[in-house]
């Protein structure tokens, strides 16, 4: 359960906060806008298989390129081994499924910043607000409802993730990966314990089905 918890808080904000900064930037008038726009969604476009095999060779200890780019910088004087160590593999898996994840967040955060109406920025230029204060008066009310199903959506995706953890850690070092999807696969199909597969699946759905009922009575608030 902790370990549940700790990928799937790391996999829901980490993603968001860059996903939120990608989105701001890619709505300002930047130069070649609209082919950044098509370059972020990239990460998002590739499998997650493809992309946990791709970050386990980034991570690899012998020949990873973290590993290659600490040591020509001088940082570092052995290779780390950041998959095999209880500390860090849990680091690894999360910023692997950040750099998939975040393309997606930054779509949906960039459509709803299209849609607030221009003349409420400049109705709060005229009232004297500079940009920090139409962005926290303007632009987050406006992002509200979008930035709480987006959060959502992504801690309940990440609750049940599997593809990325299994291929690159299978769960390891010892635990320290384990989540409740790791739990149930290695209980139904290596240990052949439906009974422990069927309790942890309970749980999983008791956990969830309270979160989102917190979710949906913060909402039905909100809209009252």
């Amino acid at each position: 359960l902790s370990t549940t918890l700790v990928f799937t808080v790391g996999a829901t904000l980490l993603p968001f906060v860059i996903g939120f900064i990608v989105a701001l930037v890619l709505n300002a008038r930047i130069i070649g806008r609209g082919l950044w726009r098509g370059l972020f969604l990239l990460p998002w476009l590739i499998p997650s298989v493809v992309v946990a095999f791709l970050w386990m060779w980034i991570f690899n200890a012998n020949y990873g390129v973290i590993n290659g780019m600490l040591r020509e910088l001088g940082l570092i004087t052995e290779n780390i081994n950041f998959l095999g160590t209880r500390s860090s593999a849990i680091i690894a898996v999360i910023v692997a499924k950040t750099w998939n994840t975040f393309p997606w967040i930054a779509v949906m955060i960039l459509a709803a910043l299209q849609t607030i109406p221009r003349d409420l920025y400049e109705a709060a230029a005229i009232d004297g607000a500079d940009r920090l204060r139409s962005f926290w008066n303007v632009t987050v009310p406006g992002l509200r409802g979008v930035i709480s199903t987006v959060l959502l959506l992504s801690f309940i995706w990440n609750f049940q993730h599997l593809e990325t953890i299994y291929v690159m850690t299978t769960g390891g070092p010892g635990t320290a990966t384990t989540t409740f999807a790791i739990g149930v696969y290695k209980a139904a199909f290596q240990s052949r314990d439906l009974g422990e597969a069927g309790a942890i699946g309970i749980l999983w759905m008791a956990l969830l089905s309270v979160i989102v009922v917190i979710y949906l009575r913060f909402v039905v608030r909100e809209d009252a």
